[in-house]
């Protein structure tokens, strides 16, 4: 009888150390899909997001206009679309009476104030749209959204289009320009063909700095710039 219950609780502590070892044993684990997978599923799928915060603007009245600016080896500059989004600071002055109370709602405007700040920010999204052409659209947040088609061009010797973004490096703006300055946000460009290797390739700095003297441009057959323009409301 002693010798079955010693069999017993050997077999039972047996049993326990192995189960103990199975519970330790390493084994891939289910998570939750993070924010940079998003962003490299949409890089994946030639979809770029950008987002720029403009409220230090909002010390005075600008007119705001998103700009895209062509470059091209062998061709000078040339303004490929104006995109106008109005005065980054409205007024209920220039709404025709009957709608300035559903604007004061909707603007969440307090009593006794007649503006509100409409251009506090600015996304850009790049996308592919078929094999030649990406849209740019331009989303300001409660305010307006619109997109303009951008023309591509094959890499050399191939019938591929391939294009990346890169931002630009920003600097504060020079004294004396507060009434009308550009800055630029992003560069769109090709890639290039790599006669030595036969490849494609795209490298260079992952920023442009705004003189334009990055090493990158000189290799860059074909690339959009696209900036925001402020220019000083005149009747302030």
């Amino acid at each position: 009888m002693r010798k079955n219950k010693l069999t017993a609780i050997l077999l039972c502590l047996s049993l326990a150390g192995i189960a103990n070892a199975q519970e330790k044993s390493p084994q891939v684990i289910k998570s939750e899909p993070q924010l940079e997978d998003i962003y490299n599923v949409l890089e994946a799928m030639d979809t770029h997001i950008f987002r720029f915060d403009l409220k230090e603007f909002l010390n005075k009245t600008y007119s705001v206009n998103v700009y895209v600016d062509e470059y091209e080896k062998g061709k000078s500059p040339k303004q490929a679309h104006s995109i106008r989004l109005g005065n980054n600071i409205q007024s209920l002055n220039v709404v025709p009476e009957e709608h300035r109370q559903a604007f004061r709602e909707i603007k969440h405007i307090p009593e006794g104030k007649n503006e509100w700040e409409e251009i506090k920010e600015l996304a850009v999204y790049l996308r592919k749209s078929n094999d030649s052409t990406s849209v740019c659209t331009i989303n300001v947040p409660g305010a307006m959204r619109g997109g303009v088609p951008l023309k591509l061009r094959p890499v050399e010797k191939y019938h591929s289009y391939v294009y990346y973004p890169r931002p630009f490096k920003f600097q504060t703006i020079k004294e004396g320009e507060e009434e009308h300055f550009k800055i630029p946000l992003i560069l769109y460009g090709s890639a290039w063909l790599d006669e030595k290797y036969n490849i494609i390739r795209f490298c260079g700095e992952k920023e442009i700095d705004p003189e334009m003297k990055a090493e990158i441009l000189k290799d860059i057959p074909h690339y959009y710039i696209i900036g925001i323009e402020f220019k000083s409301d005149k009747k302030e």
